[in-house]
């Protein structure tokens, strides 16, 4: 594990990431996996594979900051 990380050190670039406000930790990931997959299984929630996934990603696509109202209006604007 030591000798992949210390190989890429010149992609690890945590100043960036501080300045901007990002998550370089797992924590924060594992931990949205967790929430996720909750909320979408619910008591009594009963999912086939494709509506599954399509719930997922709009779950994570809400839980994402500023990518909700983004996506929406896109949406609306290239609608036929």
């Amino acid at each position: 594990m030591i000798s992949y990380v210390a190989s890429r050190r010149e992609m690890i670039i945590y100043e960036q990431c501080d300045q901007h406000g990002w998550h370089v930790g797992s924590g924060p990931m594992e931990s949205m996996c967790g929430v996720t997959t909750d909320r979408i299984k619910g008591r009594g929630r009963r999912w086939d594979l494709e509506n599954a996934e399509a719930m997922m990603a709009l779950e994570a696509l809400y839980q994402s900051t500023g990518l909700w109202d983004r996506y929406w209006q896109n949406q609306l604007a290239h609608r036929n």
